[in-house]
Formats: structure tokens, C-alpha cells, sequence
């Protein structure tokens, strides 16, 4: 019975030797890596040229779009200055005709005074 145990083992150290040379020669025969044909390579090439154009057009019409945007807002600032010093204008305008201002540089700048009842004339249309 010795021997039948003995040769079993003998068997399986045998079977083990084999397989660890297998498996040695299994990593040794890695698959090569796959050659990309060139057609493919250009196509790839090309995809990402797209791409990368597609991208750069994208960013670009974002600036101008951003630029324009500071354009209306600072035109719009502008607009809002401009109706501010127009109002301004408007008051000053208000005060420079009113009556009591008028009446006031007449009777003191220029010497004006109200006339007497002998100095009006009346007129008549016919």
C-alpha cells in the first residue's frame, strides 16, 4: 500500500511540475497588443481635431457673448446717468423760468420797477 500512496505522489508532484510549466508558458505567451490600422488612427485623429475645434468655436462665441453682455451693461449705466443728468437739467430748467426769479433779477440786476399808472397804455385790436 506504500507504494500505490508513494506512486500517487509522485504522480502529483509530476502533474504539479507540468502545470507550473504551463502556466509559465501561458504568461510568457501574453497576446500582443492589437496594431490599430492606420485608417482608424486618422479617423481617431480627425474625431478629436472635431472635437477640440467644436470646443474651441464653443468658448469663443461664449466671450463674445460675455463681452456683449458687459456692452449692454455699461450702456445701460450710461442710460441711467444720462436720465439722472436730464432730470437735473429739467429742475434747473423749472427754476430758471420761474416767475419770482425772473421778477427778482428784473427789480434788482436791472434796475426794473413796477410802472406808475400814468406810463401804461391801453390798445384796442380794430
Amino acid at each position: 500500500m506504500n507504494k500505490v500512496v508513494v506512486a500517487e505522489r509522485e504522480l502529483q508532484r509530476r502533474n504539479y511540475y507540468y502545470r507550473e510549466e504551463a502556466y509559465r508558458r501561458d504568461i510568457q505567451r501574453q497576446p500582443k497588443q492589437k496594431v490599430v490600422p492606420s485608417n482608424h488612427k486618422l479617423r481617431y485623429i480627425f474625431r478629436l481635431i472635431a472635437v477640440a475645434f467644436l470646443l474651441f468655436l464653443i468658448l469663443y462665441r461664449f466671450s463674445i457673448i460675455t463681452e456683449y453682455q458687459y456692452r449692454v451693461e455699461r450702456l445701460q449705466s450710461e442710460i441711467q446717468e444720462i436720465n439722472m443728468q436730464n432730470e437735473r437739467l429739467k429742475v434747473e430748467i423749472a427754476n430758471l423760468k420761474s416767475i419770482a426769479r425772473i421778477e427778482d433779477i428784473a427789480k434788482n440786476k436791472l434796475n426794473m420797477k413796477e410802472p406808475d399808472s400814468q406810463q401804461i397804455m391801453y390798445l384796442d385790436r380794430d
